[in-house]
């Protein structure tokens, strides 16, 4: 049954519109390209090999392409974990980001009792929430339903502040995959080696703890300055996740 769902969900993948975003298709795509520069030649094969046709690019934006279908709800409230401002995340057994993410990566940690169909999804599934988890609204609070609530002009035009982190600072500064990749300049080896430690609930502190600065603006409007900063924390953002993203793929597929 498991399997006859997971079919069902990826044929309906190709009647889905294109619009549905978290990080933005734009943002999920990078999260996917930096990943990829950063994988040895084996990893990469062995990733290609349970894609089958479907891009990396496709891969990264797989959760939001399916979410218009309705036999999909059930995985809507993997996409974030709300914690009350001021509070820590505790573990947990509900159905969130952090669980979720840590359970297919335990699940792919022992693939070889897995089927195809299931170590596919699961690689669907790590290659999204790993980019989720860096997008700092996505691990925000549950009183404005992840900045969703929260109304701001963004260049003359009206919008949400949850929109404009997914999507819009990255359309509109049509940040690129080299800015992103520039910013291994910015970590040392050992950054590198701490960074790809997996613990998914350790890696949502730095997103969590960028939120001070996402509220950042006066007036309900966003100017210059704030998309300036903010720009380059997003581009560490999605450099990071792709960086994990790696690690998580190097660890199941390691010869």
């Amino acid at each position: 049954m498991k399997k006859v769902v997971f079919i069902m969900a990826m044929a309906g993948t190709l009647l889905q519109p294109m619009y549905l975003l978290a990080w933005g298709k734009k943002g999920h795509a990078l999260v996917a390209e930096v990943a990829f520069n950063l994988l040895d030649e084996h990893t990469k094969e062995a990733v290609h090999k349970y894609l089958g046709r479907m891009t990396i690019e496709e891969a990264g934006n797989w959760m939001d392409d399916i979410k218009s279908d309705r036999r999909n709800d059930y995985m809507k409230q993997w996409h974030y974990v709300n914690v009350a401002q001021g509070k820590l995340y505790e573990t947990s057994k509900e159905e969130n980001i952090i669980t979720q993410l840590t359970r297919v990566v335990t699940e792919l940690q022992h693939k070889e009792s897995m089927s195809e169909e299931d170590i596919k999804k699961d690689l669907l599934i790590v290659f999204h929430l790993t980019g989720d988890l860096h997008q700092p609204l996505h691990v925000g609070y549950g009183v404005d339903k992840g900045g969703n609530d929260i109304h701001v002009k963004y260049k003359g035009a009206q919008t949400n502040l949850h929109r404009l982190w997914d999507s819009e600072i990255i359309e509109g500064e049509n940040i690129s995959l080299n800015e992103c990749l520039q910013m291994k300049k910015t970590f040392d080896r050992e950054d590198m080696a701490m960074l790809s430690n997996i613990n998914v609930e350790s890696w949502m502190r730095q997103p969590r703890s960028q939120l001070t600065g996402v509220y950042g603006f006066t007036d309900n409007t966003i100017d210059d300055v704030y998309i300036q900063k903010n720009k380059k924390v997003i581009e560490q953002n999605i450099f990071i996740a792709g960086v994990r993203l790696a690690a998580i793929l190097k660890d199941v597929f390691k010869a």
